[in-house]
């Protein structure tokens, strides 16, 4: 019965693991949330079964990651054969902004830079020490990491992608915590992959629900000039995909993953092309 915990599994690509992975009865599946009641419930409603079990776990403390491996021990006999860091920070107020635009605010983006790094740099290195001794029993050993094709300079310059630069640093910053991870445990046989999701159909690319009119326009405008911009890089790029083809393409990567490309960053895809 393997096993996968899936870090940040309250919503999105997050939360569609949960739903692709436990259509598998033979899997252990185990998700976390800052806050359990909610994706509970949701899970509950979904009806996706007994083999998927919600922990608390937040990527900003790791105590809480700790807490979750522990509770997660119980559930696995004290393996986990694959992790799945999901979880992210990405504000909407900076997700639009560009470089220069701080010029005018540059105390929005040293909080954001340190917000983004906190959680999606810091919090990464705290869920796979927290997990790792799970995960170093298993026969399978992988970890995955969910980052983002932002963080490769030859999609962002020739697209080009100006915005979500916090965001995109810090995706940059885990690539490589996931290399030096790689590079440190190669001879335990832990495999370790950044693993872009490819562009998803998510709350992400939409404006919340109290933004005014206009600020909605501008979000949907800017997005529609995303996607222009993606088509030059991709011509063959027909619009987000679903978290389902998303998650399922990526789990044939992951199923797929071998010592070979331990430390990689790969698309959803399995190559470079993150769209």
């Amino acid at each position: 019965m393997p096993s996968y915990v899936i870090v940040g599994a309250s919503r999105g690509i997050g939360y569609q693991y949960l739903k692709t992975l436990s259509a598998d009865p033979s899997n252990i599946v185990i998700g976390t949330a800052r806050t359990v009641a909610p994706t509970a419930a949701q899970v509950a409603s979904d009806k996706l079964g007994p083999n998927v079990h919600i922990i608390q776990g937040d990527l900003d403390s790791f105590s809480s990651l700790s807490a979750a491996a522990k509770a997660t021990s119980l559930l696995t006999n004290g393996v986990v054969d694959y992790l799945i860091v999901n979880g992210a920070y990405l504000s909407k107020a900076s997700q639009f902004k560009l470089p220069t635009d701080y010029a005018t605010d540059p105390e929005l983006f040293a909080t954001e830079l340190n917000n983004s790094m906190q959680t999606n740099v810091t919090g990464v290195l705290y869920a796979i020490n927290a997990f790792l001794p799970l995960i170093r029993k298993s026969s399978i050993k992988k970890v995955i990491v969910i980052t983002s094709g932002m963080a490769d300079t030859d999609l962002v310059v020739p697209t080009p992608i100006k915005n979500a630069l916090p965001y995109s640093i810090s995706k940059v910053a885990v690539n490589m915590v996931v290399a030096k991870f790689a590079a440190e445990l190669i001879d335990e046989g832990i495999a370790f992959l950044s693993l872009s999701p490819g562009l998803v159909d998510t709350d992400a690319g939409r404006a919340d629900e109290n933004a005014t009119e206009e600020e909605k326009e501008m979000t949907a405008k800017l997005m529609e000039e995303f996607g222009k911009n993606l088509q030059k890089y991709s011509p063959t790029f027909a619009g987000p995909i679903t978290t389902e083809e998303s998650v399922r393409m990526m789990l044939e990567v992951v199923h797929g993953l071998t010592m070979k490309d331990t430390g990689a960053f790969l698309s959803h895809k399995g190559d470079k092309i993150w769209v």
